[in-house]
């Protein structure tokens, strides 16, 4: 890979970890505002269902947030894993990124850090890295 992809990757990779760092800011994206936004949607397209919308285990609330943490590291696995071709380095710093997000979490209003978390989201960086290298042991 020439140096202008590594670089366009590496800067890829910034800016989710930025996105990340202002999801984890953003009072929009709090457990209690998410379900507002699941109950909308429920709500607009006449879903019914027996599964609670609020932050239970294993509500809509956590699915859709659980999901999402592995959807967002899983991603910020694969663009590692661009920028340098490594899968170690890449789930390494995936790691280091999911720590420091739940920490800084800990200091935002209506948040909590959960370690939990941290390894919700290092299965979707596995996923996602197992995913590239499946992909690329067949081609």
């Amino acid at each position: 890979m020439s140096k202008t992809n590594r670089f366009i990757w590496w800067g890829l990779v910034c800016i989710w970890f930025v996105l990340i760092y202002y999801f984890t800011a953003s009072p929009l994206f709090t457990g209690e505002q998410t379900a507002q936004w699941i109950r909308h949607w429920l709500d607009y397209f006449g879903i019914e269902t027996n599964r609670p919308v609020s932050d239970h285990l294993f509500s809509w609330n956590f699915i859709v947030r659980k999901c999402a943490h592995m959807i967002v590291f899983g991603t910020l696995a694969f663009l590692a894993w661009k920028a340098t071709a490594s899968y170690r380095f890449a789930w390494l710093l995936t790691l280091v990124c999911a720590i420091f997000d739940e920490w800084h979490q800990s200091f935002q209003p209506n948040r909590t850090a959960l370690f939990s978390d941290v390894i919700i989201d290092m299965v979707g960086a596995t996923i996602a890295l197992w995913i590239v290298w499946k992909t690329n042991k067949r081609a």
